[in-house]
């Protein structure tokens, strides 16, 4: 795969020609979005690339260490909000992994932990690290946990045992449970089985 910053559709479809003057099977791609343009034109962009005959776009990664300093921003988690949760949406709405900025003080992995929990929290499929002691924590993070895959077959399970009766909605563990959150259980096991 191929790593390129993209801000526009016009950029998208030269990546495609290029590309297809080299390639001549589809070839993946992780792009990365960096800039307020870039943020402004991701629509465009994954369209583009959705549309192009030689460029497969399967992640997209969000650069927010140029992203905060175009937008003169500061690195805070709570100054690029909109732009992480902007990524997790257009991307899973076009089936493309989005992943989360790069945590930069590569010691501190508890901090490390937390800000992954969060972009897990958010949607992002993954998140970039700079050190080879940030994978696993990373890893962890962004797969569920033991407890968190059991409530999840569970549900399923009491979902199904519910239907049969003729049942649409029900309570689960004291909650209100629906078809949203049975849809949310089986993205907690297919991570798993992934």
């Amino acid at each position: 795969a191929v790593v390129s910053t993209q801000s526009t559709g016009e950029e998208a479809q030269f990546l495609n020609s290029v590309i297809s003057q080299c390639c001549s099977e589809p070839f993946p791609v992780i792009f990365q979005t960096e800039s307020a343009i870039g943020l402004i034109n991701l629509p465009e962009i994954i369209k583009s690339l959705l549309d192009s005959s030689h460029v497969v776009p399967v992640a997209i990664v969000f650069g927010s260490d140029d992203y905060v300093s175009d937008i003169r921003g500061s690195r805070d988690i709570d100054a690029v909000v909109y732009a992480r949760q902007k990524v997790v949406t257009y991307s899973r709405a076009h089936n493309i992994q989005p992943i989360d900025r790069v945590y930069i003080e590569y010691k501190d992995l508890e901090g490390l932990k937390s800000e992954s929990e969060k972009g897990f929290g958010f949607g992002f499929a993954g998140k970039q690290c700079i050190h080879p002691t940030q994978i696993p924590v990373i890893q962890s993070a962004f797969s569920p946990s033991n407890e968190q895959l059991e409530y999840a077959r569970e549900l399923i399970r009491s979902f199904e045992e519910n239907q049969v009766a003729g049942k649409g909605a029900f309570t689960f563990r004291g909650k209100m449970i629906d078809r949203p959150t049975l849809l949310q259980a089986k993205n907690v096991v297919d991570m798993f089985n992934e």
